[in-house]
């Protein structure tokens, strides 16, 4: 009996606010606001951080130059790096956490104009996804830089590629959080 005076009392709130039990799903609770907005923040934070971060050249630095995925530079001269399955592996890997990562965006921004919950676990899902993407690139790249026989520094770019796969893992906590939330 408690849960059906419940129900009255919600749908007795809708109409006195003149809102219909399908449109008082679409309010955004003031948690839930921030955490679609916290969610939306960190996702586009690390597609930012994962752009500069594969476009960039300072992955490693070298005595004498430095390189990223793209180029191997000298303070004289830049060259393009060639093909080879690590170094393959390591773009494809990266650029398909930047792709899952717009995906995100997008999926996380509809969660804001339309009350179809599934927006906002999917936006987390496809965080998650760009997350273990960003992991493996990350580490592939790591297990194949030679660190451990050269004298060699991991650089700037590599620590966004980094910090831009963390952040994206929050930013799937948080858009599952959000999407708890609605419940």
């Amino acid at each position: 009996r408690s849960s059906d005076l419940v129900q009255k009392r919600g749908r007795s709130a809708c109409l006195q606010q003149k809102v219909t039990p399908r449109q008082s799903a679409e309010i955004n609770t003031p948690t839930m606001l921030v955490l679609k907005v916290s969610a939306l923040s960190l996702l586009i934070l690390s597609a930012i951080l994962i752009i500069v971060s594969i476009a960039t050249d300072y992955w490693i630095s070298l005595t004498g130059g430095h390189f990223g995925l793209w180029r191997l530079c000298t303070s004289e001269i830049c060259v393009t790096l060639g093909r080879g399955a690590d170094i393959d592996s390591t773009r494809a890997f990266a650029i398909i956490s930047l792709l899952l990562l717009l995906s995100a965006i997008v999926m996380q921004s509809l969660g804001f104009r339309t009350a179809y919950r599934n927006h906002q676990k999917t936006a987390a899902i496809l965080s998650f996804c760009a997350g273990v993407s960003g992991i493996i690139a990350m580490s592939v790249f790591t297990a194949y830089s030679g660190y451990q026989t050269l004298p060699v520094t991991f650089s700037w770019s590599y620590a966004l590629g980094w910090v831009s796969t963390i952040l994206s893992l929050v930013a799937g906590v948080v858009a599952f959080f959000a999407f708890n939330t609605e419940s």
